[in-house]
C-alpha cells in the first residue's frame, strides 16, 4: 500500500495517470504533454509509476507504451472501502468522521467512541443525548458546539444536571 501512495504523491504522476486513463500512450506522447519539465524527469516519473504498480510499460519494437494497471486501482479501492462503504453513505450527512451504521442506534446506550466521534464531528443529532465537559475550562457543551476542546481534556455526561453537579458551568456559546 505504501508504494501505491508513493506513486500518486506527486501531481505530475497523477497527471500522467489521467492521461493514460483515456488510452495507452507511448513515452513520446506523454513527454509532449509536459513541455515545462525535461524528458528525463518524465521518464523518472514513469519509472516510479511502474515500480509502484500504477502502470505497466509495453515494449513494441522501439516504442514503449504506458498503460494503467487495474490491479493497483482495485487495491486502493479495497483499502478505501473500509472507510467509505462504497455507495452506502450519503455525502449530505458528511460529518468528517465515519460512524459505522451499527455503532449507534437511537435509544441504544452511548459508548465513549460514539460520543467522541459525535463531538469531533459536531453532530447535532446527538444534542441532548449527552454533554461534553472540558476539565481545563470547567465548561460543558452540546456535542455540536463550535468550541474545539482537546479530546484528552473531555469528560462526557449523559445529563445536564450531572455536569452541573460535578462543578461545570454551561457554555455561553451553545447554551446547553
Amino acid at each position: 500500500m505504501e508504494e501505491l501512495f508513493k506513486g500518486v504523491a506527486d501531481p505530475v504522476r497523477r497527471e500522467i495517470l489521467s492521461l493514460l486513463r483515456l488510452q495507452p500512450l507511448n513515452v513520446n506522447q506523454i513527454n509532449e504533454h509536459f513541455g515545462d519539465i525535461s524528458r528525463q524527469a518524465v521518464s523518472k516519473h514513469l519509472q516510479l509509476l511502474e515500480e509502484s504498480g500504477w502502470i505497466k510499460i509495453y515494449q513494441a519494437g522501439r516504442e514503449r507504451y504506458g498503460y494503467l494497471n487495474k490491479t493497483a486501482f482495485y487495491s486502493l479501492k479495497e483499502w478505501l472501502d473500509a472507510y467509505l462503504q462504497w455507495g452506502e453513505q450519503s455525502l449530505e450527512n458528511d460529518h468528517g468522521v465515519f460512524l459505522e451504521p451499527t455503532a449507534y442506534e437511537k435509544g441504544a446506550p452511548l459508548t465513549h467512541p460514539v460520543m467522541l466521534q459525535a463531538m469531533l464531528s459536531k453532530d447535532k443529532e446527538f444534542d441532548g443525548l449527552f454533554y461534553n465537559a472540558v476539565r481545563t475550562t470547567g465548561i460543558f457543551c452540546k456535542p455540536s458546539c463550535s468550541a474545539n476542546p482537546k479530546p484528552d481534556n473531555v469528560t462526557f455526561y449523559l445529563t445536564r444536571d450531572e455536569a452541573l453537579k460535578n462543578g461545570y458551568r454551561a457554555c455561553k456559546r451553545c447554551k446547553p
